[in-house]
């Protein structure tokens, strides 16, 4: 007897869920932090594909995507969110010391070749207020499986980011994508907001690299004794 494959146990799960999340009001998702949310152009993280950027892995991306999580969960009682996470980085204390309601959080760990035929059907679902995709997403999701291979790389990047955008504005969600600022690549992707991360002992220097306006560059350095994470625990 075949196993399933990771895309058969996403819909399964996704067809048990009892609540579909109702669409986020509003245009931007505040994350009560405040210094952040003054430095973003609409006040919070707008529907459609954010990219949190950062040279390492905990250059601060995580924290963002959980403080999302955690707004999301907070906005709504009965909203859901999800993680892809490829690579298995994901720590659950670590989240729930953030304040994520576990039990409200959709966790995907495919295979990294499945990464973005997943997130498409995530997206699609409309069950999620917040979707985070972990793992250089951007930088390392196979193409979707219906492209040539002379279409992968960076064309294949760019379509597939399209194509969450567009599901993102139809389910009225936030796709956070967690990327590595070390790969290069020859083009930014169409995202609806960049912010360029680097992560200090006691605080996060967060640069605007590009909104849904077109425009960029505002920075701030933002102590993190601040952000709502820690009234949050326990």
């Amino acid at each position: 007897m075949a196993l399933p494959s990771p895309l058969d146990t996403v819909r399964q799960r996704l067809s048990a869920l009892v609540f579909r999340s109702p669409h986020p009001s509003g245009h931007a998702l505040a994350l009560s932090w405040t210094e952040f949310d003054a430095l973003l152009p609409d006040g919070g993280l707008p529907h459609g594909v954010v990219e949190l950027t950062a040279p390492l892995s905990l250059g601060g991306g995580t924290m963002v995507a959980l403080a999302a999580i955690c707004a999301a969960q907070r906005k709504d009682p009965r909203a859901w969110c999800a993680w892809i996470d490829s690579a298995g980085t994901l720590y659950a204390p670590g989240a729930a010391m953030a304040g994520v309601d576990l039990p409200r959080l959709f966790v995907v760990r495919p295979p990294q070749s499945e990464v973005g035929h997943i997130a498409v059907k995530v997206a699609r679902s409309q069950a999620f207020a917040v979707i985070v995709i972990d793992g250089d997403a951007a930088g390392s999701i196979q193409s979707l499986k219906h492209e040539r291979p002379s279409q992968r790389g960076d064309r294949s990047r760019e379509v597939l980011v399209r194509k969450l955008a567009l599901l993102a504005a139809e389910g009225g969600s936030t796709i956070v994508l967690l990327t590595d600022a070390r790969r290069a690549h020859p083009a930014p992707l169409p995202v609806a907001l960049r912010l360029e991360l680097e992560r200090a002992p006691e605080a996060i220097h967060i640069r605007v690299g590009k909104d849904r306006y077109g425009r960029g560059g505002l920075a701030r350095t933002i102590p993190l004794q601040d952000r709502p994470s820690l009234h949050l625990a326990g």
